[in-house]
Order: structure tokens, then C-alpha cells, then sequence
């Protein structure tokens, strides 16, 4: 789901229940796939925009409708919330990402309200905001996304650029967009962040919302601090679609996958820089592509992989599609 709230309407929350076939099975048996609508004992949840499982097995959820994060036990769910005159409350009301540390601290970034750190053992929060009259402080305080890379760094990324935190100082070191310099950041406004298996870093930019050109994709080196950037070229088929990017996936096979607006379903071979597109086509609807486009803000929001090694596209306005790599079709839900 995404985060701007005029585009979103509340929403209960879906987790989809597969139902797993022995391995001498599967080829001769579809899976049965099923929706379990999920609320908990005690409360009910409305728009999700992040879903984390901890060390321990509880599920977290960030419910911006409840400007709250909920930890669920399988039963129970417990709502964290922002209490203005508690300052070791939830930090903000609109959560929009969370990620895990290794050491079960949880990382909860919030649509400009900026990012906290709650240990779950202390109950305790952090707060870290943008402070302009320090240049050390959260760049911007719309925090879109979280990373905790393999090296245990923490990467924020902001409607202000990228942001690397030193959790001993509490000092963010600043990566931005220089119009003047090929290798910066393709734009400020970042949206997602992903860690492929080699440890690179890779940055999705740019808001669907925003009817202006902007974004790319952003691939940083560790090594110069400087990005190379991967962008939509009219005249190249094999560039992206679209500037707007919002899912990053390497899959079990080390096949990589980018989502973008419009109809940007795309996978990337990371050693020439070119892209496949798959595009919708309905003549074939059960081949591989994203879900029907609805609109002009519509886009791929997530795609993610399942133990079974299907793919999963979820997007903005049209649900999401199952792609089965094995009989090579889509089931759109």
C-alpha cells in the first residue's frame, strides 16, 4: 500500500494463507490459495503500509489509520501509539515502514514526523528529526524507507535524500541530488531501498503522486560514495519505463526486479544495465506482467517471493497477481 492518505482509504488487513503440497505434489496440484481476514482478539487494524516479522515470531504492522504500529501475536494485537505528552511514545501518527536490526531493535520511519528507534525489551523510542539548524539532523522528516544493511548500517531514505546514521553519535551523513554532479543521487525523493545478495545498495526514487519528472533507479558504491543511475530513455526499449520507483526485489533464482509506475513491471541485468519489460497484455492475461493499470497515479507498490518461489506484484489501484514460475502463469486478486 502506499502512503499518501487522499489516494488510500482505510483498509482491513489480508494475509494470504498458502496452503504447502508435498514437493512430489506440487507439479501435479495447483495451490489453494486463501484470505484469512485478520483482526486480532482485541483490535481491529485499518490501512497497512508495512508488515515486519521480529526474531521472536510476532508480526508488526504499521496502521496509519490508527496512527499506531501493532505487534500481533497470532491473537492478540498490542497498538503503540503517539501520545504528545508522553515523550517516550510512538514518535508520529502516520507509521510508513519499519525494519530489524540484529539486535531486535526496530526502525520505524513516519510520513513526516521522521524515524524512531524502539527497543521492544525497554518499551522504549527515540526520536530523531530533521533540525534545521543542524546539518547533522534527519535530512528530511518524510521517511519513506528504512534498510539495515548486511554491514549493520542504518540507511534512511527521506523526501530529502538518502541518509547514513550513526546510531553512537546520532549524526546522519547526507546523500542529495547535485544537479551539477552525474554520479549524486538521480533525486531527493526516495522511495525505496533494497540490498541485493552481493551487498549493494540499490535506491528507488521519485513519487507516482507527483506530476513532475523526476526519480530512478540508483545503484550506490560503497567505495566513492557515488551513485549510478538508471533512467527512462524514450528512445532506449531496454531503459525503464518510467522514472518513478517504488519495488526492488532480488529473487531466489538471482533474477532482479524493479516496479515502477504505469505498467513498469521490468527485470534488470545488473552487469549491462538493460531492462526487460513485461508489459500487460490483454490478449494473455496469465502472462507474466503486473495487474491491469487503473489510473494515472497507479504503480507497482511491492513484489516480493514466496517459499514456494512464486512472485507476488501488489499495486496501488488494482490489487495483485500470483505468477507461478513453474506453469509460467498470472492469477490476478
Amino acid at each position: 500500500m502506499d502512503t499518501k492518505k487522499q489516494f488510500g482509504i482505510p483498509m482491513l488487513l489480508f494475509i494470504a494463507m498458502v496452503a504447502l503440497l508435498p514437493a512430489d505434489k506440487i507439479a501435479a496440484q495447483s495451490q489453494k490459495i486463501l484470505f484469512e481476514q485478520i483482526s486480532g482478539n482485541n483490535l481491529s487494524v485499518g490501512k497497512i503500509n508495512a508488515i515486519m516479522k521480529d526474531e521472536l515470531g510476532f508480526m508488526w504492522f504499521s496502521d496509519q489509520t490508527n496512527s499506531a504500529i501493532i505487534r500481533y501475536d497470532g491473537s492478540y494485537m498490542k497498538r503503540y501509539r503517539h501520545d504528545p505528552n508522553n515523550p517516550n511514545s510512538l514518535g508520529g501518527g502516520y507509521p510508513e515502514c519499519l525494519a530489524l536490526d540484529d539486535s531486535g531493535i526496530i526502525w520505524i520511519g513516519f510520513y513526516g514526523q521522521g524515524l524512531d528507534r524502539f527497543d521492544p525489551q525497554t518499551n522504549t523510542f527515540t526520536h530523531y528529526k530533521h533540525d534545521p539548524s543542524d546539518p547533522n539532523s534527519l535530512a528530511n522528516d518524510f521517511v519513506s524507507a528504512v534498510q539495515v544493511d548486511h554491514l549493520g548500517n542504518i540507511w534512511v531514505g527521506t523526501f530529502g535524500g538518502l541518509d547514513l546514521l550513526d546510531p553512537q553519535t546520532g549524526n546522519f551523513k547526507h546523500f542529495s541530488y547535485d544537479t551539477n554532479d552525474p554520479t549524486s543521487l538521480s533525486c531527493n525523493t526516495v522511495r525505496t531501498l533494497y540490498e541485493d545478495r552481493s551487498g549493494t545498495l540499490w535506491v528507488g526514487t521519485g513519487m507516482a503522486f507527483h506530476e513532475i519528472e523526476e526519480g530512478g533507479l540508483n545503484r550506490f558504491d560503497r567505495d566513492t560514495g557515488t551513485f549510478i543511475r538508471y533512467l527512462h530513455d524514450s528512445e532506449d526499449p531496454n531503459s525503464l519505463i518510467d522514472n518513478k520507483i517504488r519495488a526492488i526485489l532480488e529473487d531466489s533464482k538471482g533474477n532482479f526486479w524493479v516496479g515502477t509506475k504505469g505498467d513498469g513491471l521490468h527485470s534488470m541485468d545488473r552487469a549491462t544495465g538493460a531492462f526487460k519489460r513485461y508489459p500487460y497484455d490483454p490478449a494473455h492475461p496469465e502472462r507474466l506482467s503486473r495487474p491491469p493499470l487503473v489510473g494515472r497515479f497507479d504503480h507497482i507498490t511491492f513484489i516480493i517471493e514466496d517459499a514456494e518461489e512464486n512472485l507476488w506484484i501488489g499495486t496501488e489501484a488494482n490489487g495483485l497477481n500470483r505468477y507461478d514460475p513453474v506453469t509460467k502463469t498470472i492469477v490476478h486478486f
